[in-house]
């Protein structure tokens, strides 16, 4: 029998439909929302994992809840007439089901994480396609502890421009995933002694940083936590 907590979606859609559905998950699973472009080779992954997750594999993930579609609009429209192409998307999605047109991701283009109303992580336009399923196996793991996830090298960016403050913790694709779980393990285990809050973000480098408010305090090349922990400024 196909699980009930994977569907196919088509239409427009604001994220208020979504926050709809958060409230009746009322904290039980994190919602996956995943736009698929079918002029994007690369997209063939996201559809390979869904693949996966509609065969079966979703019932190894019951805190997990996907709404997926698929969306044609080119990836090469350029800026000035994209917005132009966005109305008539919406226009015709009223009439085409088969399509999905999220406001969130206006390029067509990308995914969603939500793990509350005020905690979306969006990975659009030019996105890693190769770390797709990785990211959802990893915000599982993360969800309801201490440890939280940035989208990417744009969402630290944000961070920084919002003047936040925390730890962060930047991996690339040459961090095994053990020793991603093995950083989380270390970051767990001091529980409330760790008053600032830890960060995962997949990125160019293999460093820890501290910022506060915004501005970057301290930074240690590699994955050395508790050499980190030791050398942050008192």
């Amino acid at each position: 029998m196909a699980s009930t907590r994977i569907k196919k979606i088509g239409g427009n859609y604001s994220n208020k439909e979504f926050f709809k559905v958060l409230k009746q998950l009322n904290g039980r699973a994190l919602l996956l929302v995943v736009v698929i472009n079918r002029n994007c080779e690369e997209c063939a992954i996201l559809q390979k994992f869904i693949s996966q997750l509609e065969a079966g594999f979703i019932d190894k993930l019951p805190q997990l809840v996907i709404f997926y579609g698929y969306n044609e609009t080119p990836l090469d429209a350029k800026p000035d007439t994209k917005e132009k192409k966005d109305g008539e998307g919406e226009k015709k999605g009223l009439l085409d089901s088969r399509l999905l047109y999220w406001k969130e991701v206006p390029e067509g283009h990308g995914y969603g994480l939500f793990l509350d109303e005020k905690d979306i992580q969006y990975y659009k336009g030019t996105f890693d396609h190769e770390g797709f399923a990785a990211s959802i196996i990893d915000n599982l793991r993360r969800f309801r502890s201490s440890i939280k996830t940035l989208a990417g090298l744009s969402a630290k960016r944000s961070f920084l421009q919002k003047m936040r403050t925390g730890i962060i913790i930047e991996t690339n694709s040459a961090t095994q995933q053990s020793q991603i779980m093995e950083l989380e393990k270390k970051v767990q285990a001091l529980g409330t002694r760790l008053t600032i809050p830890v960060f995962f973000c997949k990125g160019i480098n293999q460093e820890i940083s501290l910022i506060v408010k915004g501005e970057v305090s301290f930074k240690l090349r590699g994955h050395n936590f508790e050499k980190f922990l030791r050398k942050i400024p008192k």
